[in-house]
């Protein structure tokens, strides 16, 4: 973890603005900081265009408390389990291209449900394997995600997802490039709007 210029030295914690080097007791508190801002997300808007910087406003908000580098893309190149997400030299390049080809979808809105859930799973896979941030791309793609899907009529229902098959699904995406895991674990969390 010497390598890692986001870890206080000597440590494998995350530097952080509440100023804990224990790992555990920094992974609890951070997730009850973020945990109350993600809330204020579930019942307020954050205005943007649902683009680079609307991500990293998402970010930025939701870890605002918790480190000097929210809303920042990360510097160099992570991975999870040995599979690479997108190098850091190629973060803003992949993620403006994203959001291009959401804008020519017309951020999604006016879908039927099947081809909404088809798009979302896109999108959805294509931010999971950029994973721009060093920490918090999960939550703040689910945010993010159920704001987009909000615009565009419909509710995600994030919480029903299991854990272990949107994780496979991800990989699955990372490793192929096709969306069908994702639709097949989106679509049961998807609904339209009125509905719920």
């Amino acid at each position: 973890m010497d390598d890692d210029p986001y870890v206080w030295p000597g440590t494998d914690c995350l530097q952080n603005l509440l100023g804990i080097r224990d790992r555990e007791e920094f992974h609890k508190a951070e997730h009850e900081v973020v945990r109350a801002r993600r809330l204020q997300l579930d019942t307020a808007f954050l205005p943007g265009n649902y683009d680079t910087d609307h991500l990293r406003g998402f970010h930025r908000y939701l870890f605002q408390d918790v480190y000097d580098w929210a809303g920042q893309f990360r510097q160099g190149d992570i991975s999870k389990d040995g599979q690479p997400f997108t190098p850091g030299g190629q973060l803003i390049e992949r993620l403006d291209a994203l959001f291009e080809r959401v804008a020519a979808r017309k951020l999604l809105v006016g879908m039927d449900w099947e081809p909404f859930v088809g798009g979302f799973a896109l999108v959805y896979g294509d931010l999971n394997a950029i994973h721009p941030f060093r920490e918090g791309n999960g939550r703040t793609q689910r945010a993010f995600l159920r704001q987009l899907a909000a615009h565009a009529g419909w509710t995600v229902d994030w919480s029903s997802l299991g854990r272990f098959a949107n994780a496979r699904a991800c990989e699955r995406y990372m490793k192929t490039g096709k969306p069908h895991h994702l639709v097949r674990v989106l679509a049961p969390i998807i609904v339209a709007r009125n509905k719920r």
